[in-house]
């Protein structure tokens, strides 16, 4: 099959690997119908992210068909399904706590390690699915496979975002329609948290990228371009949503927000920079804090909700190609080039 293979830092290729084949116990084998290109597979790609095997098939973003079926597994062949980006094994306590990404059998597609342990990934043909069950979901019928890739990871994450700063304001008694949240990093999870955010009800969303372009489809999704600085009477907005994964954005999260509000981050912050700030500043500021990785597998048949009645979509897919352009999309992306927003790829073009 053909499949996009990490080789070294800023070098991936389109090549024929071996299919996967026989599934064992609670496995299941998906022909892969549309998959995705995730801000987070730069972080391997620059080489930020050590320890990725060299060989292992690319990507934690696919949706396509059941192909086949190992014993015990309650999918038949044919049924449509997307994956969440980690494995979920839907029975350990984690995972009927709402908590699949931290499930005791999780691991990210699209990572082995230099001790050959983990699972390839779906920029594929086909892709093996261990916990297949708990890792799968079937997809309605009015989510096609491109918004299936987008629920098992970018969709799911903004909503965990947003969601996460609404339930820790709760006690505020403050209603949805008169609070603020600032949205910093405006990329394809940014965009997500913006309708996230709309959708749950917050009466003021601010969009804050340094790439205009970004703001622009921001606006497009609900929010403004300017005036958090001046949000409750300049005291500050009542919530941020860190997307991007850099200390400075983070910084910039802790003084923008108001005393007594919450700052909720699920960047990936694949850096040595340590915290920008210190534990007496969050005393003094009576800051919440709320991170951590989306428990997409969690919240995928929730958030399906937001992909029946948003246009978020339709905003965030900028490009559509074969899966054999990949490793130019690899540095299209990596360089921000052209307009690139997210890319959805299709295995058999």
């Amino acid at each position: 099959m053909k499949a996009v293979v990490f080789k070294e830092p800023y070098k991936v290729s389109y090549e024929e690997v071996e299919r996967p084949s026989d599934p064992q116990a609670g496995e299941a084998i998906v022909r892969v119908k549309a998959c995705g290109l995730c801000g987070s597979d730069l972080h391997p790609y620059r080489g930020s992210e050590a320890g990725l095997r060299a060989g292992t098939v690319c990507g934690h973003e696919f949706a396509g068909t059941v192909e086949e079926v190992g014993a015990g597994v309650e999918l038949v062949p044919g049924e449509r399904v997307a994956a969440s980006f980690t494995t979920a094994c839907g029975t350990c306590w984690f995972c009927t706590h709402s908590l699949s990404s931290r499930c005791d059998n999780a691991q990210l597609f699209g990572w082995i390690d230099e001790t050959n342990e983990g699972i390839h990934g779906g920029q594929a043909q086909f892709v093996r699915v261990p916990h297949a069950d708990g890792t799968l979901m079937r997809l309605p019928k009015d989510v096609s496979f491109e918004e299936g890739v987008l629920l098992g990871d970018i969709l799911s994450t903004g909503y965990f975002c947003a969601k996460n700063a609404l339930t820790m304001l709760a006690d505020s008694n403050i209603p949805p329609a008169q609070l603020s949240v600032a949205v910093i990093g405006c990329g394809p999870v940014g965009l997500c948290a913006v309708a996230s955010a709309r959708m749950l009800g917050f009466g003021q969303i601010f969009a804050i990228d340094r790439v205009q372009s970004r703001v622009d489809t921001a606006v497009k999704l609900g929010a403004q371009s300017q005036g958090y600085e001046t949000a409750n009477d300049g005291r500050g907005v009542d919530a941020v949503l860190e997307v991007v994964g850099a200390y400075e954005a983070l910084k910039l999260s802790f003084e923008i927000v108001r005393m007594g509000g919450v700052v909720s981050s699920v960047g990936v912050h694949a850096h040595d920079k340590g915290f920008p700030v210190s534990p007496g500043q969050c005393y003094d500021k009576n800051v919440t804090f709320k991170s951590g990785r989306c428990p997409a597998r969690s919240l995928m048949s929730e958030v399906s909700q937001l992909v029946k009645t948003t246009d978020v979509v339709r905003h965030i897919i900028s490009h559509r190609v074969p899966l054999a352009a990949a490793a130019e999309m690899y540095e299209q992306f990596e360089a921000q080039k052209d307009g690139i927003l997210k890319v959805v790829f299709d295995p058999w073009a």
